[in-house]
C-alpha cells in the first residue's frame, strides 16, 4: 500500500518548522539587487543602472499595513534584467541559488513547446548552484545557462552530465 496517507492533512507526519517560510520572494528580489549593486560598484555604469531600474519597476497597489508579497514574475524580471546587465558590464553573474532556482523552474514550467520537448522526462540540474528539479535523466548546465536556455535567449540545451573519467591503466 502507498505511504500517500502521510502526506494527507491530519495524518500525524513529521511536522517541520515553517515559521521562515514567507509570502513571496522578498529576500531573494533583494538578493539579486544587492548582486547588482556589486556589479555596478565594480564597473560603474550609470546608464546600465538606470536601465537596471527600470526593468525592475512595477505599478505597485499602495496597502496599508504590510509590504505586498512580491510575486514570482517580478523576480522572474529582476533575474533577466540583472543578467543583462552583468552582459553590459562584461562582469559574471552571481546569482543566489534560490532566486536562479524558483525563476529556472517557473521558466521551464511555462517554457514554449519547443523547449518542453527537450527538457520533458529530464531532471534539471544547475552544476554551480544547490538546485534541481524534476523527474527522469539528468540534464545539467550553469544557472545562468539554464535560464539563457529557459527563456529561448540561448539554443544552448543542457546535457546530460559528462561520464566519470576513468583512470588510465
Amino acid at each position: 500500500m502507498s505511504d500517500l496517507w502521510r502526506e494527507l492533512p491530519l495524518s500525524g507526519r513529521a511536522r517541520l518548522d515553517e515559521s521562515g517560510v514567507g509570502g513571496g520572494w522578498r529576500a531573494e528580489l533583494e538578493a539579486v539587487r544587492e548582486a547588482a549593486s556589486r556589479a555596478l560598484a565594480s564597473h560603474p555604469d550609470a546608464v546600465a543602472a538606470a536601465e537596471f531600474e527600470v526593468a525592475l519597476r512595477t505599478p505597485r497597489p499602495r496597502r496599508a499595513g504590510r509590504p505586498r508579497p512580491v510575486k514570482l514574475a517580478e523576480l522572474d524580471r529582476a533575474v533577466y534584467a540583472y543578467l543583462d546587465l552583468c552582459a553590459r558590464l562584461g562582469v559574471e553573474p552571481q546569482l543566489p541559488p534560490r532566486a536562479s532556482g524558483a525563476v529556472a523552474l517557473g521558466r521551464a514550467a511555462a517554457a514554449p513547446t519547443e523547449i518542453r520537448a527537450v527538457i520533458a522526462g529530464h531532471a534539471l540540474h544547475a552544476t554551480d548552484a544547490d538546485w534541481s528539479f524534476g523527474r527522469g535523466p539528468v540534464l545539467e548546465d550553469t544557472a545562468v545557462a539554464l535560464l539563457e536556455f529557459l527563456r529561448g535567449r540561448s539554443l544552448r540545451a543542457p546535457a546530460p552530465p559528462a561520464p566519470p573519467a576513468t583512470p588510465a591503466g
